[in-house]
């Protein structure tokens, strides 16, 4: 990747030396520290130290690249690894459309922060209490664009498929996500995947009607295969089959302007399917559907407050999961069977937060005080299922211009209930500093 990132800046820099287009360069530096609120120890976590913007114009032409430096604060290791090229894409804009190919960031629906609709690209866990395209990595795509009066219709392509990047055996992390022993992954065999999105504007806002097929971006349960060793006795071995299920998504999203009033909403149904390909060992063959919804309601005062509120949802439909042994099933102790049943349906689209809670509330506030200079957010998330919620309060202060001083705190609490998401991340309470200088 790196090289890629090397090519894209000597284009550019070639690009600029010309007479010709206009370049237009900007980023952020924005190192940052995460320390525990129960003892004030180092949440050592990858971040982003700063990111950089060039972008080439030219007629109706133009070229984006974004990229990044990654590190950490303990153990540090400095090479190219820790440059990632997260855009480097064309756009052509003719007068019926727009047309990009290159690796981008997708971003559908009409919700803040959580979008059910929005599976186009993949997630980094790592950033995932972020908000925005932060939280996304970009996949080599294509994308057209085409206006119609009021109607706008946007194809998208993706020959390569790319998961979600998952924090495994990471101790830092608040969810523990570990690959059981033995495991042996398996790619789609069909890695294309392509979608539309159907886009009305109306007289008060939006409307949106969108289909995505696609894999999903979290590994479930394939299957389970046996090995078995010569020896005396022989040596039995099982080995979980992990992939990525086959999902279809059908989506809808809005977004009215009634006054002072913001009113968004997605609804995002699944149907996904195990895809095992040629794979030879004893199947799960799960086929299931479940719906994903965010409703969100904002209002915005003379003074600048802004008060936002969102349900977010997941409702499982009819779940079928069943086990295909092989013929070396019979291999397995008949002790051992009883504890081999398929595991647990576990959604591997849609918003993050379905991992967290099935249903969830967040109220969000933010004011911006002294000329804007000074920024402040509070927002509280709670399980309306179990009991648990997370409480954060940022604030940002601009000390000159283009150099900003930010501070938050999040906080989380569940009760001792068996499974509790929320218990789990009571340890994640944390409060963080950092510094922002744009140019």
């Amino acid at each position: 990747m790196h090289k890629v990132f090397i090519f894209s800046c000597a284009l550019l820099a070639l690009l600029a030396g010309s007479s010709f287009g206009q370049l237009d360069v900007s980023g952020k530096l924005t190192p940052s520290a995460m320390v525990r609120v129960s003892d004030g120890s180092l949440i050592d976590l990858p971040f982003r130290l700063g990111n950089l913007n060039l972008n080439y114009s030219l007629g109706d032409f133009e070229l984006r690249t974004t990229s990044s430096i990654e590190t950490r604060w303990q153990n540090p290791e400095f090479s190219v690894d820790m440059f990632e090229l997260r855009e480097a894409y064309l756009i052509w804009y003719p007068s019926f459309g727009e047309l990009k190919l290159g690796k981008m960031i997708h971003a559908w629906g009409a919700a803040d922060g959580n979008n059910p609709t929005d599976n186009l690209s993949p997630y980094d866990f790592y950033y995932m209490f972020m908000t925005g395209t932060a939280r996304k990595l970009g996949t080599l795509s294509a994308s057209l664009k085409l206006y119609a009066g009021d109607f706008q219709l946007e194809l998208v392509g993706i020959p390569q498929f790319v998961e979600n990047r998952i924090p495994y055996d990471e101790p830092d992390f608040p969810i523990k996500i570990e690959l059981p022993p033995n495991a042996e992954v398996t790619l789609p065999e069909n890695e294309f995947e392509f979608g539309g999105r159907l886009q009305y504007a109306m007289g008060l806002g939006d409307l949106s009607l969108s289909y995505f097929k696609g894999h999903d971006r979290l590994l479930s349960a394939l299957g389970l295969k046996v090995d078995l060793a010569p020896g005396n006795p022989p040596v039995l071995t099982l080995k979980p089959e992990l992939g990525y299920r086959a999902t279809q998504v059908v989506g809808l999203d809005g977004v009215l302007f009634p006054g002072n009033w913001t009113v968004r909403g997605e609804f995002a149904y699944f149907q996904t399917q195990t895809d095992a390909g040629n794979l030879e060992a004893t199947l799960f063959q799960t086929e299931a559907n479940y719906l994903q919804s965010v409703l969100q309601l904002e209002y915005a005062f003379s003074n600048g407050l802004q008060l936002m509120g969102q349900l977010i949802s997941t409702d499982n439909g009819d779940i079928n999961t069943t086990m295909e042994p092989d013929s070396t099933f019979n291999l397995i102790p008949a002790q051992m069977r009883i504890s081999l049943a398929p595991p647990a349906f576990q959604s591997g689209m849609g918003t993050p937060f379905a991992l967290i809670a099935d249903r969830v509330m967040v109220i969000s506030s933010m004011i911006d005080l002294f000329d804007n200079s000074l920024e402040l957010q509070g927002m509280l998330m709670a399980n309306l299922e179990e009991t648990g919620y997370m409480t954060n309060l940022s604030a940002s202060y601009s000390l000159i211009e283009g150099l900003d001083l930010s501070a938050a705190l999040a906080y989380f609490s569940g009760a001792d209930e068996p499974g509790n998401s929320f218990k789990q991340l009571e340890d994640f309470s944390n409060v963080t500093l950092g510094l922002t200088y744009s140019f």
